[in-house]
Formats: C-alpha cells, structure tokens, sequence
C-alpha cells in the first residue's frame, strides 16, 4: 500500500511539474541522481517504508538548487543511520557498544530538547547534512550511550540501551 502512495505521489509531482515545465531535479540521500526522467529507475526499487523524509521545493527556493523546475529531496532511513555511525560511532570509543547501524537502529534516541521522544530517524537527521538547504545541521557536544540494565530502569522497553546526544548551544 504505501509503495502505491510513494508511486502516486511522485507521478503527482511529475505530473505537476511537467505541464510545459522541466521536470525537477531528485536528490536522493545527499546526492544528486538527476531529473525525474533519469531518476526513475533509481527510485522505482526503493520501499516507501525505507523513506524517513521527502521534501518538495519550487520556485526561489528550487533555484538555489539550480532548478527552475523544481527540487524533490528524498532521505532514506538507511543512510540517516549509516552517516551519523559513520560520522559519531563507527571510530569512537561507542562502537564497542553500538557495534553497527543495525544496533543502532535498536537504540533508543534522547535528544538535547526536552520534548524529543524515540523518533531514532527524526532525532539522528537534525546532526547529518541531506543537502536539505532549510535544515541546520546541529553539532554534536558530547554523546553517552546508556547501557541496557540501567536504560530499562528508566523505560522497560528500552532493552537496547538508550543515546543521549547533546549539540551545542546556537548563539
């Protein structure tokens, strides 16, 4: 069902953008796959339960992007995890505890913000760059992983353990 939505979605956007107009330019986990009509082939094999974002920009916006017709950023869950391991856990003293993005998909995410809940996709997207030109990247001040026995005091299905990101205060 959600492949269906994900394929009727982006033949709307198309569609959209095709009336007399180029069609927009896909990025797709930070990078540049091409115009609709190229990219196709790359995003037909993609489950929409693997999608965490898809952002759509037009006009002004687009031409930062250097579209006139368009900009559609998409980020998979996959490369979320793979760039912030490969950025903050894989050649860190955490990777004896997060061994790999499978684990960490496990983890439970506590984030600076008070009101942050386990949205892992959510909460790791805010510190990797997407190319994503309205997001900030927030810099990471220190990371603790809390291990499972004490994670599950706090929250019993927390069985993974639990990461506490802190990022530095913005001025």
């Amino acid at each position: 069902m959600k492949r269906i939505i994900l394929s009727i979605f982006l033949f709307c956007t198309y569609l959209g953008y095709s009336q007399n107009k180029p069609e927009p330019l896909v990025i797709l986990d930070s990078k540049n796959i091409g115009f609709m009509n190229q990219a196709q082939k790359i995003l037909d094999p993609i489950n929409p339960d693997d999608i965490s974002t898809i952002t759509v920009y037009k006009g002004e916006t687009a031409k930062k992007y250097n579209s006139d017709s368009g900009v559609i950023i998409i980020t998979t869950k996959k490369f979320i995890l793979d760039t912030f391991y490969k950025n903050n856990i894989e050649n860190s003293p955490l990777k004896k505890e997060i061994p790999d993005t499978a684990y960490l998909s496990k983890v439970f995410i506590i984030g600076s913000k008070a009101e942050s809940k386990n949205l892992p996709y959510d909460e790791l997207l805010k510190y990797i760059d997407t190319n994503n030109i309205n997001d900030k990247v927030l810099k990471i001040k220190a990371i603790n992983f809390i291990k499972p026995k004490d994670s599950q005091k706090m929250n019993p299905d927390w069985k993974f353990g639990a990461l506490e990101i802190m990022s530095v205060k913005e001025e």
